[in-house]
Protein backbone atom coordinates (compact mmCIF):
# COMPACT_ATOMS: atom_id res chain seq x y z
CA UNK A 1 0.00 0.00 0.00
CA UNK A 2 2.77 2.09 1.27
CA UNK A 3 4.75 1.59 -2.08
CA UNK A 4 1.53 2.58 -4.00
CA UNK A 5 0.85 5.75 -2.50
CA UNK A 6 5.10 6.36 -3.49
CA UNK A 7 4.23 5.81 -7.13
CA UNK A 8 1.30 8.11 -7.02
CA UNK A 9 3.06 10.67 -5.24
CA UNK A 10 6.02 10.50 -8.07
CA UNK A 11 3.37 10.53 -10.97
CA UNK A 12 1.47 13.66 -9.71
CA UNK A 13 4.88 15.25 -9.69
CA UNK A 14 5.73 14.63 -13.64
CA UNK A 15 3.90 17.67 -15.04
CA UNK A 16 4.37 16.02 -18.88
CA UNK A 17 2.57 12.91 -18.04
CA UNK A 18 -0.28 14.76 -16.22
CA UNK A 19 -0.96 16.99 -19.00
CA UNK A 20 -0.80 13.90 -21.39
CA UNK A 21 -3.02 12.14 -19.15
CA UNK A 22 -5.41 15.27 -19.39
CA UNK A 23 -5.64 15.57 -23.02
CA UNK A 24 -5.49 11.75 -23.48
CA UNK A 25 -9.08 11.73 -21.09
CA UNK A 26 -10.43 15.04 -23.58
CA UNK A 27 -9.62 12.76 -26.78
CA UNK A 28 -11.76 10.03 -25.08
CA UNK A 29 -14.45 11.71 -23.61
CA UNK A 30 -14.35 13.63 -27.37
CA UNK A 31 -14.93 9.77 -28.95
CA UNK A 32 -17.72 8.75 -26.86
CA UNK A 33 -19.69 12.09 -26.96
CA UNK A 34 -17.78 14.43 -29.25
CA UNK A 35 -19.70 13.46 -31.90
CA UNK A 36 -23.15 14.75 -30.76
CA UNK A 37 -21.81 18.21 -29.59
CA UNK A 38 -20.12 19.16 -32.76
CA UNK A 39 -21.44 21.74 -35.45
CA UNK A 40 -22.08 19.26 -38.24
CA UNK A 41 -23.81 16.41 -36.66
CA UNK A 42 -24.02 14.56 -40.57
CA UNK A 43 -22.64 11.06 -40.51
CA UNK A 44 -18.88 11.31 -40.74
CA UNK A 45 -19.65 15.02 -40.63
CA UNK A 46 -19.77 15.15 -44.43
CA UNK A 47 -22.07 18.03 -44.87
CA UNK A 48 -20.42 19.36 -48.09
CA UNK A 49 -21.63 22.69 -49.42
CA UNK A 50 -18.99 24.36 -51.95
CA UNK A 51 -20.40 27.70 -51.55
CA UNK A 52 -18.56 28.01 -47.65
CA UNK A 53 -15.10 26.51 -48.88
CA UNK A 54 -11.99 28.09 -47.15
CA UNK A 55 -14.20 29.90 -45.39
CA UNK A 56 -11.81 30.96 -42.15
CA UNK A 57 -12.22 30.24 -38.45
CA UNK A 58 -15.34 31.60 -36.74
CA UNK A 59 -17.49 31.90 -39.95
CA UNK A 60 -21.02 31.89 -38.93
CA UNK A 61 -23.73 30.46 -41.22
CA UNK A 62 -27.13 29.77 -41.07
CA UNK A 63 -29.46 26.96 -42.63
CA UNK A 64 -33.26 26.86 -42.89
CA UNK A 65 -33.48 23.17 -41.77
CA UNK A 66 -36.70 21.10 -43.39
CA UNK A 67 -37.34 17.97 -41.88
CA UNK A 68 -39.37 14.98 -43.34
CA UNK A 69 -42.71 14.38 -42.57
CA UNK A 70 -42.58 12.46 -39.52
CA UNK A 71 -39.51 14.75 -37.79
CA UNK A 72 -37.52 11.38 -38.41
CA UNK A 73 -34.98 12.48 -41.14
CA UNK A 74 -33.01 15.22 -42.09
CA UNK A 75 -34.81 16.26 -45.50
CA UNK A 76 -33.23 19.46 -46.72
CA UNK A 77 -30.59 21.85 -45.27
CA UNK A 78 -31.12 25.29 -47.07
CA UNK A 79 -28.20 27.65 -46.56
CA UNK A 80 -29.25 31.46 -46.16
CA UNK A 81 -27.94 34.44 -47.07
CA UNK A 82 -29.96 36.68 -45.08
CA UNK A 83 -33.36 36.22 -43.19
CA UNK A 84 -36.25 37.99 -41.13
CA UNK A 85 -39.42 37.45 -39.32
CA UNK A 86 -42.23 38.88 -39.55
CA UNK A 87 -46.46 37.93 -39.07
CA UNK A 88 -46.35 35.89 -42.14
CA UNK A 89 -43.42 33.50 -41.29
CA UNK A 90 -39.66 33.53 -42.31
CA UNK A 91 -38.45 35.88 -45.33
CA UNK A 92 -35.56 34.42 -46.72
CA UNK A 93 -32.91 34.87 -49.11
CA UNK A 94 -30.42 31.49 -50.46
CA UNK A 95 -27.00 32.03 -50.41
CA UNK A 96 -25.82 33.72 -53.70
CA UNK A 97 -29.14 34.35 -54.26
CA UNK A 98 -31.15 37.91 -55.02
CA UNK A 99 -34.61 36.44 -54.34
CA UNK A 100 -36.70 36.53 -51.14
CA UNK A 101 -38.64 33.42 -50.70
CA UNK A 102 -41.01 32.89 -47.44
CA UNK A 103 -41.71 30.08 -45.51
CA UNK A 104 -43.93 29.84 -42.50
CA UNK A 105 -42.01 27.79 -39.90
CA UNK A 106 -43.49 24.97 -38.05
CA UNK A 107 -42.94 21.76 -36.83
CA UNK A 108 -41.33 20.72 -40.06
CA UNK A 109 -38.92 23.88 -40.49
CA UNK A 110 -36.08 25.29 -38.58
CA UNK A 111 -33.22 27.66 -38.19
CA UNK A 112 -29.76 26.36 -37.56
CA UNK A 113 -26.93 28.45 -36.99
CA UNK A 114 -23.43 26.55 -37.25
CA UNK A 115 -20.33 28.08 -36.32
CA UNK A 116 -17.12 27.26 -38.63
CA UNK A 117 -14.79 27.51 -35.37
CA UNK A 118 -11.78 26.17 -36.98
CA UNK A 119 -12.93 27.01 -40.65
CA UNK A 120 -13.99 24.78 -43.76
CA UNK A 121 -12.10 22.94 -46.16
CA UNK A 122 -12.40 22.77 -49.71
CA UNK A 123 -15.49 20.94 -49.67
CA UNK A 124 -17.47 23.39 -47.54
CA UNK A 125 -17.21 20.91 -44.26
CA UNK A 126 -16.64 21.84 -40.70
CA UNK A 127 -13.04 21.20 -39.82
CA UNK A 128 -13.65 21.23 -36.18
CA UNK A 129 -15.86 18.29 -36.55
CA UNK A 130 -14.20 16.17 -38.92
CA UNK A 131 -11.17 16.44 -36.81
CA UNK A 132 -13.00 15.39 -33.94
CA UNK A 133 -14.60 12.82 -35.97
CA UNK A 134 -10.72 11.50 -36.56
CA UNK A 135 -10.01 11.44 -33.01
CA UNK A 136 -12.67 8.76 -32.68
CA UNK A 137 -11.39 6.65 -34.94
CA UNK A 138 -7.73 6.98 -34.13
CA UNK A 139 -8.88 6.32 -30.85
CA UNK A 140 -10.73 3.07 -31.70
CA UNK A 141 -7.92 1.91 -33.92
CA UNK A 142 -5.38 2.21 -30.98
CA UNK A 143 -7.36 0.11 -28.98
CA UNK A 144 -8.61 -2.36 -31.19
CA UNK A 145 -4.94 -2.80 -32.14
CA UNK A 146 -3.73 -2.72 -28.28
CA UNK A 147 -6.06 -5.56 -27.17
CA UNK A 148 -5.22 -7.27 -29.96
CA UNK A 149 -1.72 -7.21 -28.79
CA UNK A 150 -2.27 -7.73 -25.69
CA UNK A 151 -4.08 -10.83 -26.19
CA UNK A 152 -2.16 -12.75 -28.55
CA UNK A 153 1.57 -10.91 -26.76
CA UNK A 154 0.70 -11.82 -23.78
CA UNK A 155 -0.13 -15.69 -24.07
CA UNK A 156 2.58 -16.14 -26.92
CA UNK A 157 5.24 -14.43 -24.75
CA UNK A 158 3.83 -16.35 -20.88
CA UNK A 159 4.01 -19.92 -22.55
CA UNK A 160 7.66 -19.19 -24.12
CA UNK A 161 9.14 -17.26 -20.93
CA UNK A 162 7.45 -19.74 -18.36
CA UNK A 163 8.03 -23.26 -20.29
CA UNK A 164 11.32 -22.26 -22.04
CA UNK A 165 12.99 -25.26 -24.50
CA UNK A 166 11.23 -25.76 -27.76
CA UNK A 167 8.18 -23.39 -27.40
CA UNK A 168 10.34 -20.76 -26.67
CA UNK A 169 12.56 -21.83 -29.59
CA UNK A 170 8.86 -21.83 -31.87
CA UNK A 171 8.34 -18.23 -30.33
CA UNK A 172 11.45 -16.63 -30.88
CA UNK A 173 11.52 -17.52 -34.58
CA UNK A 174 7.92 -16.12 -35.16
CA UNK A 175 8.61 -13.38 -33.30
CA UNK A 176 11.45 -12.29 -35.59
CA UNK A 177 9.58 -13.20 -38.51
CA UNK A 178 6.84 -10.60 -37.67
CA UNK A 179 10.13 -8.19 -36.35
CA UNK A 180 11.16 -8.09 -40.05
CA UNK A 181 7.24 -7.36 -41.49
CA UNK A 182 7.04 -3.43 -41.71
CA UNK A 183 3.36 -2.68 -41.64
CA UNK A 184 2.29 -0.94 -44.09
CA UNK A 185 4.00 -4.53 -46.42
CA UNK A 186 1.07 -6.09 -44.06
CA UNK A 187 -1.39 -3.77 -44.38
CA UNK A 188 -0.83 -3.56 -48.55
CA UNK A 189 -1.22 -7.39 -48.03
CA UNK A 190 -4.53 -7.79 -46.19
CA UNK A 191 -5.92 -5.15 -48.28
CA UNK A 192 -5.61 -6.63 -51.42
CA UNK A 193 -6.86 -9.99 -49.92
CA UNK A 194 -9.99 -8.46 -48.75
CA UNK A 195 -12.83 -8.47 -51.01
CA UNK A 196 -15.37 -6.81 -48.77
CA UNK A 197 -16.54 -3.44 -48.66
CA UNK A 198 -15.01 -0.22 -47.90
CA UNK A 199 -16.86 0.71 -44.70
CA UNK A 200 -15.40 -2.22 -43.09
CA UNK A 201 -11.80 -1.51 -44.43
CA UNK A 202 -10.88 0.00 -41.47
CA UNK A 203 -10.72 -3.71 -39.68
CA UNK A 204 -8.48 -4.56 -41.53
CA UNK A 205 -6.34 -1.63 -40.30
CA UNK A 206 -6.71 -2.85 -36.76
CA UNK A 207 -5.59 -5.92 -37.93
CA UNK A 208 -2.73 -5.34 -39.44
CA UNK A 209 -1.73 -2.54 -36.93
CA UNK A 210 -2.02 -5.10 -33.86
CA UNK A 211 -0.38 -8.27 -35.89
CA UNK A 212 2.75 -5.97 -35.82
CA UNK A 213 2.77 -4.66 -32.55
CA UNK A 214 2.21 -7.94 -30.55
CA UNK A 215 6.30 -8.78 -30.99
CA UNK A 216 7.34 -5.83 -28.56
CA UNK A 217 4.45 -7.27 -26.06
CA UNK A 218 5.69 -10.94 -26.78
CA UNK A 219 8.97 -9.89 -25.84
CA UNK A 220 8.55 -7.61 -22.74
CA UNK A 221 6.34 -10.68 -21.02
CA UNK A 222 8.98 -13.23 -22.15
CA UNK A 223 11.63 -11.50 -20.37
CA UNK A 224 9.98 -10.76 -17.11
CA UNK A 225 8.74 -14.58 -17.00
CA UNK A 226 12.08 -15.71 -17.05
CA UNK A 227 12.79 -13.43 -14.39
CA UNK A 228 9.68 -13.98 -12.27
CA UNK A 229 9.82 -18.14 -12.86
CA UNK A 230 13.05 -18.23 -10.93
CA UNK A 231 11.85 -16.41 -7.49
CA UNK A 232 11.27 -18.04 -4.49
CA UNK A 233 7.43 -17.34 -4.62
CA UNK A 234 7.15 -19.02 -7.77
CA UNK A 235 9.29 -22.02 -6.27
CA UNK A 236 6.79 -22.02 -3.10
CA UNK A 237 3.80 -22.48 -5.20
CA UNK A 238 5.22 -25.32 -7.34
CA UNK A 239 6.12 -27.32 -4.08
CA UNK A 240 2.51 -26.52 -2.80
CA UNK A 241 1.72 -28.19 -6.00
CA UNK A 242 -0.78 -25.93 -7.90
CA UNK A 243 -1.08 -25.66 -11.34
CA UNK A 244 0.68 -24.18 -13.91
CA UNK A 245 -2.06 -22.19 -15.32
CA UNK A 246 -2.84 -20.76 -11.61
CA UNK A 247 1.08 -20.22 -11.39
CA UNK A 248 0.72 -18.28 -14.83
CA UNK A 249 -2.18 -16.44 -14.20
CA UNK A 250 -2.39 -16.12 -10.49
CA UNK A 251 1.26 -15.33 -9.43
CA UNK A 252 3.66 -14.51 -12.11
CA UNK A 253 1.51 -12.23 -14.67
CA UNK A 254 -0.34 -9.26 -12.17
CA UNK A 255 3.65 -8.82 -11.43
CA UNK A 256 3.92 -7.87 -14.67
CA UNK A 257 1.41 -5.37 -15.14
CA UNK A 258 3.02 -2.05 -13.94
CA UNK A 259 5.51 -3.00 -17.25
CA UNK A 260 2.46 -3.99 -18.99
CA UNK A 261 0.82 -0.62 -18.57
CA UNK A 262 3.46 0.98 -19.03
CA UNK A 263 4.12 -0.47 -22.94
CA UNK A 264 0.64 -0.46 -23.24
CA UNK A 265 0.41 3.35 -23.28
CA UNK A 266 3.43 2.88 -25.83
CA UNK A 267 1.80 0.61 -28.22
CA UNK A 268 -0.88 2.94 -28.17
CA UNK A 269 0.71 5.49 -29.12
CA UNK A 270 2.96 3.94 -32.09
CA UNK A 271 -0.83 2.50 -33.06
CA UNK A 272 -2.40 6.05 -33.81
CA UNK A 273 1.12 6.93 -35.85
CA UNK A 274 0.48 3.79 -37.76
CA UNK A 275 -2.94 4.32 -38.59
CA UNK A 276 -2.24 8.16 -39.29
CA UNK A 277 0.54 7.06 -41.70
CA UNK A 278 -1.63 4.18 -43.49
CA UNK A 279 -4.34 6.66 -43.85
CA UNK A 280 -1.77 9.18 -45.17
CA UNK A 281 -0.76 6.74 -48.16
CA UNK A 282 -4.25 5.40 -48.54
CA UNK A 283 -4.37 2.36 -47.26
CA UNK A 284 -6.07 3.59 -44.20
CA UNK A 285 -9.40 4.82 -42.96
CA UNK A 286 -11.32 5.63 -46.69
CA UNK A 287 -13.35 8.55 -47.53
CA UNK A 288 -15.83 9.87 -46.18
CA UNK A 289 -15.04 8.80 -43.11
CA UNK A 290 -12.40 11.40 -41.65
CA UNK A 291 -9.21 10.33 -40.63
CA UNK A 292 -5.89 12.49 -39.32
CA UNK A 293 -3.61 11.01 -41.46
CA UNK A 294 -6.06 11.35 -44.59
CA UNK A 295 -6.78 14.69 -43.91
CA UNK A 296 -3.02 15.66 -43.41
CA UNK A 297 -2.42 13.80 -47.12
CA UNK A 298 -6.04 15.62 -48.80
CA UNK A 299 -4.26 19.14 -47.49
CA UNK A 300 -0.22 18.90 -46.97
CA UNK A 301 0.00 20.93 -50.38
CA UNK A 302 -2.49 23.93 -48.91
CA UNK A 303 0.88 24.42 -46.68
CA UNK A 304 2.36 28.06 -47.21
CA UNK A 305 -1.17 29.32 -48.08
CA UNK A 306 -3.82 31.23 -45.92
CA UNK A 307 -5.47 27.58 -45.74
CA UNK A 308 -2.50 25.81 -44.14
CA UNK A 309 -4.48 25.44 -40.96
CA UNK A 310 -5.71 22.55 -42.87
CA UNK A 311 -2.94 20.79 -42.94
CA UNK A 312 -2.03 22.17 -39.57
CA UNK A 313 -4.79 21.01 -37.48
CA UNK A 314 -4.40 17.48 -38.13
CA UNK A 315 -0.71 16.96 -37.99
CA UNK A 316 -0.74 18.86 -34.75
CA UNK A 317 -3.57 16.58 -33.70
CA UNK A 318 -1.38 13.50 -34.67
CA UNK A 319 1.34 15.15 -32.38
CA UNK A 320 -0.27 15.88 -29.53
CA UNK A 321 -1.91 12.27 -29.33
CA UNK A 322 1.48 10.37 -29.83
CA UNK A 323 3.19 13.10 -27.35
CA UNK A 324 0.64 12.71 -24.67
CA UNK A 325 0.58 8.46 -24.95
CA UNK A 326 4.11 8.63 -24.66
CA UNK A 327 4.31 10.98 -21.91
CA UNK A 328 1.82 9.22 -19.79
CA UNK A 329 3.97 5.97 -20.57
CA UNK A 330 7.20 7.78 -19.71
CA UNK A 331 5.82 8.94 -16.17
CA UNK A 332 3.77 5.68 -15.25
CA UNK A 333 7.44 4.26 -16.21
CA UNK A 334 9.10 6.80 -13.56
CA UNK A 335 6.75 6.56 -10.88
CA UNK A 336 7.01 2.56 -10.83
CA UNK A 337 10.52 2.27 -11.40
CA UNK A 338 10.69 0.34 -14.03
CA UNK A 339 13.98 -0.69 -15.56
CA UNK A 340 13.83 -1.51 -19.26
CA UNK A 341 10.30 -1.37 -19.98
Amino acid sequence: MQANLASLRRFMKNKLALLGGGFIIILFLLSLIGHKLVPDISPNANNQNLSLRFKKSGYTAYYLVVLSKDNSDLDQLILLDSFYHNQNGLNYKKYNSSDWELSVLDSEASIRKTVFYLGADSLGRDVLSRLIHGARISLQVGFIAVIISLLIGVFVGSIAGYYGGWRDQVVLYWLNVFWAIPTVLLAMVLLISYKGTNEHQIYIVFLAVGLTMWVDTARLIRGLFLQFKERQFVEATRALGFSDSRIIFRHILPNTLPSLIVMTASNFASAILMESGLSYLGLGVQPPAPSWGSMLREYYSYLGTDVSYLAIFPGLAITLAVFSFYALGNGLRDAWDIKGA
